[in-house]
């Protein structure tokens, strides 16, 4: 009996052990390659950008290198009864759309802004809107008061100052976005506007942090979004893979 029963016992630890290997397989890491050749592959050749597989070595090059963004100072900014005030050619000027509503509540309709800074070269100043589930930034005109352009995350400028790059939120929450803005400077006589040029929204990757490798590169930081619900939001280093994203 013992030797009829043998057989059997061995199948069936067999096909456990080849389940087990192909779970394990299913939880490794996503192939960058296989990203970028994957649904985003489609949508290109664009006449406005490349992406490429890049490396860790590439993203630590690139984070050495001095980051342009928005400091902050002293007299720019203040918040009066909740609302953001700031010098507008010189004089104190309330920006009631920066109003604070509903805080240390759980409404929806909650919103609170922050002053991040300016950018003298831009003629900006940096504010940052945190809402019920989203979070922007909007950059704004330090001589109108107008609102120039207005960004998913903090923008980091490239280095020859003609464009501005920020990523999303890493998230699992709908209906965030998901990816990479590139905005392009443009002279207009003494004023600079701020225009959208490239804007890659997709469900492929999460993106963590960014780096101008060059005036017309960036390294992004990310993580497939199957591998990254796996992990339940929490990678490790030895998780991340890299991109490059190269403007035209």
């Amino acid at each position: 009996m013992k030797k009829a029963l043998l057989l059997p016992l061995t199948l069936f630890i067999l096909s456990c052990t080849s389940q087990t290997e192909e779970q394990a397989a299913a939880n490794e890491a996503i192939p960058v390659k296989a990203i970028i050749q994957g649904k985003e592959e489609k949508k290109l050749p664009s006449s406005k950008y490349t992406i490429e597989q890049a490396t860790e070595e590439d993203f630590i090059k690139a984070a050495a290198k001095p980051t342009i963004g928005f400091n902050m100072g002293k007299e720019e900014a203040r918040k009066v009864k909740g609302v953001i005030n700031l010098k507008i050619n010189g004089e104190w000027r309330s920006i009631e759309a920066f109003t604070d509503t509903l805080l240390n509540t759980d409404d929806p309709d909650i919103r609170e802004y922050r002053y991040l800074g300016q950018n003298i070269d831009l003629n900006k100043y940096l504010v940052s809107g945190t809402f019920y589930e989203d979070y922007q930034t909007y950059l704004v005109d330090m001589t109108t008061g107008e609102v120039a352009a207005t960004t998913w995350t903090e923008p980091v400028v490239s280095p020859d100052k003609k464009h501005l790059a920020n990523i999303s939120i890493p998230t699992v929450m709908e209906p965030s976005p998901n990816g990479i803005q590139v905005l392009k400077i443009v002279e207009q006589g003494a004023r600079k506007d701020i225009v959208k040029y490239v804007e890659i929204e997709q469900q492929e990757w999460e993106p963590f942090e960014l780096r101008w490798e060059s005036t017309q590169a960036i390294i992004i930081k990310m993580i497939p979004i199957e591998q990254y619900e796996q992990l339940q939001g929490e990678p490790k280093q030895k998780d991340f893979s890299y991109l490059r994203l190269t403007i035209k």
